[in-house]
């Protein structure tokens, strides 16, 4: 390319020619044309930068430190750290009598300074809880043979079915699985508190080959999870990375406010989304990923937080893509507040209705004029695609009950995460399975509020006692959501 060698302490001198003129003329068009290749490369990398948890799908722990000091900033309040005055008190009930292990009496002094004789009336009693020194238990089967006087038949006798052949109860069984899939603990961390609390040495190998039955046992509940949450009238599905090696997997999520089950698969596609979905022919809540997309239009709602993420990036550009971003985000709050009051009221507000109908033609009509105005360059093209997908983000209009986020699903993902963070993960293929089985016991029994130990155990203790578990956990049944009154 033609540069032009101008000494800009001085005037430069002028063309003396109408073939200079054209000379000079082209490579200043040239020049600006690269001028504004640069800026947009650079406005480009300042929107990268600027990019976080709050504008793009970012999770909070990669933002960079001044993205978390904006985040965690609040205003002070001028009030002292600590209980509020009028804040009422929390103090922890005491046990019944009939729960207490030992009671330990102390009386006054039978006789008054004064000479008088003291007569006990009451008491007031002190609880004070602590941890019993405890240790593991250990039962030794003895299985004894012996011969025939006559014919010298020997004879053996035999374990009950009850009796594990491993060296490992269902109590510890369940335990282990405790404190990996609802503890995050890695193998290796699990190891070292069995010794420390139990006084029990077990190799790694054995830890994770403890495993095996228990993803067998694990499978009827996890299958029954699977089918329930498939019924649902209303699922949040996500996904998230999960990592087997140096490999790149994900893990599905489908999940309910009293379910959740959990699917690993090679592939972030359609495929791996229609295998998590199965049947379900409800409605469905995701963010923005097009593997969701073979749902019915009619009975799939995207996430308004997303969508505000995706509003708040377009805002931070310059010159007329932010102020149209701006708007558009105005109108997204607006409509995520009113519909927040509409779904508060249970639906019987006409008012709340009307404001949200025409906050959705405001928004539409604001998308379709910010696509008009930036044509093809991605301001344009990110709002052709939301007009493209405009239906999905209406969807708790036509059925009142829909929440208008998918927190269900990402609080669901989050203890995966953090599990992820804090282990070597996943190493083979049994991993890949047994993980999924896990969350989906652990999380929907937390929603279901019942003891994961305890469900643990009893499918432990089923299964080696007979083989087939034919424990089931009390899920709901799917219930009717309620009916909108129509705008009036």
């Amino acid at each position: 390319m033609e540069r032009l060698d101008l000494d800009l302490s001085r005037p430069p001198p002028l063309p003396g020619t109408v073939e200079e003129c054209h000379r000079v003329i082209e490579a200043l068009w040239r020049a600006l044309g690269e001028f504004q290749q640069i800026q947009a490369r650079v406005e480009e990398l300042e929107e990268q930068l600027a990019l976080g948890s709050d504008n793009s799908s970012q999770p909070p722990s990669q933002d960079s430190p001044k993205k978390r000091a904006e985040r965690k900033g609040k205003r002070p309040t001028g009030r002292k750290k600590g209980a509020q005055v009028g804040h009422p008190g929390h103090e922890r009930a005491l046990v019944p009598a009939e729960a207490v292990d030992e009671v330990r009496h102390y009386f006054p002094h039978g006789r008054c300074e004064c000479g008088g004789s003291v007569a006990v009336r009451g008491f007031r009693p002190h609880q004070v809880f602590d941890l019993p020194e405890i240790r593991y238990r250990v039962v030794e089967h003895r299985v004894y043979e012996g011969r025939c006087g006559w014919c010298g038949e020997k004879h053996q006798g035999r374990l009950p079915d009850e009796v594990p052949r491993g060296q490992m109860g269902p109590g510890l069984v369940a335990w282990i699985g405790l404190m990996t899939g609802r503890y995050h603990l890695s193998l290796r961390e699990v190891e070292a508190l069995l010794e420390e609390q139990w006084g029990l040495k077990f190799s790694l190998g054995a830890i994770s080959q403890s495993q095996i039955p228990l993803q067998a046992w694990l499978g009827p509940v996890y299958n029954q999870i699977g089918e329930a949450v498939r019924k649902a009238l209303i699922a949040h599905a996500d996904e998230t990375r999960h990592y087997r090696g140096r490999s790149i997997y994900w893990l599905w999520a489908l999940t309910t406010d009293q379910m959740a089950y959990f699917l690993t698969h090679y592939s972030r596609g359609k495929g791996a989304a229609g295998e998590l979905l199965g049947d379900f022919q409800g409605i469905l809540v995701t963010d923005r990923h097009g593997a969701y997309n073979d749902h019915p239009q009619d009975s799939h709602q995207y996430c308004w937080a997303h969508l505000i993420r995706n509003l708040e990036r377009i805002a931070g550009r310059k010159g007329q893509a932010g102020e149209d971003g701006e708007r558009l985000l105005r109108a997204a709050r607006l409509t995520v507040h009113y519909g927040k009051l509409w779904q508060q009221s249970h639906y019987p507000s006409d008012r709340y209705r009307r404001r949200l109908e025409r906050l959705k033609a405001l928004f539409r009509r604001e998308l379709e004029q910010a696509a008009q105005r930036h044509g093809d360059n991605k301001t344009g093209r990110s709002c052709r695609k939301l007009l493209d997908d405009f239906p999905r983000f209406w969807t708790f209009l036509d059925h009142p009950g829909v929440p208008m986020t998918n927190n269900t699903a990402e609080r669901a993902l989050r203890p995966y995460v953090i599990w992820r963070k804090t282990s070597f993960f996943s190493q083979s293929h049994r991993g890949d399975c047994f993980r999924p089985m896990i969350l989906s016991l652990v999380e929907t029994c937390k929603r279901l509020k019942i003891g994961v130990y305890q469900t643990l155990r009893t499918i432990c203790a089923q299964g080696m006692a007979e083989g087939e578990v034919t424990f089931r956990l009390p899920l709901p049944e799917p219930q009717p959501l309620p009916v909108a009154s129509p705008a009036g």
